[in-house]
């Protein structure tokens, strides 16, 4: 039993004080994990905010290619408009005889 004892009191004087210094240094890895997820939240934030920004950004300026699309597209369609119209009253006014003397030439689009 003596010898039990001598060998639990070296256990004891040793291993407490080594039982001490690993508990803390494992709190500190843990707080320093910590610290690294909270950092790298905010970072990943920042990147999803600036993607918001990005993707809001992208949508508008396909907005404006819309409208400008758009207005090109009605352009044309006005213009083609007018030149059949054009061509509806050459045709009639050549029908109609007005312009007997003249060859008869037809507008093609």
């Amino acid at each position: 039993m003596a010898d039990l004892t001598g060998v639990l009191a070296i256990v004891m004087v040793f291993g407490i004080p080594l039982a001490a210094i690993l508990t803390r240094y494992h709190l500190q890895a843990l707080a320093m994990q910590l610290k690294l997820r909270e950092a790298g939240g905010e970072d990943l934030r920042a990147q999803i905010a600036d993607l918001r920004q990005q993707l809001s950004d992208l949508r508008d300026t396909a907005t404006r290619y819309d409208l400008s699309f758009d207005a090109a597209l009605q352009r044309i369609e006005s213009r083609v408009g007018r030149l059949e119209e054009r061509l509806q009253s050459v045709e009639q006014a050549a029908s109609s005889g007005h312009m007997e003397g003249t060859p008869t030439r037809r507008l093609e689009l």
